[in-house]
């Protein structure tokens, strides 16, 4: 079992996606990827899911 289901990556890029550890694919936002993001916002992002996660209430982001 996954303790945090969401976290980041940079990419060759040098951006950051938020992943689904679970998966090892991109979070998805309203049929969009997280990806392309600032590092600091990924985090932020990924906080914010993993929070919704934690308390079973579900995100409104994926």
């Amino acid at each position: 079992m996954v303790d945090t289901r969401y976290g980041v990556r940079q990419e060759r890029s040098g951006f950051w996606t938020v992943v689904d550890e679970m998966t090892g694919l991109p979070a998805a936002s309203d049929g969009r990827d997280l990806t392309g993001l600032e590092k600091q916002d990924a985090r932020d992002i990924a906080d914010a899911l993993n929070r919704d996660e934690r308390s079973q209430r579900g995100s409104s982001l994926v």
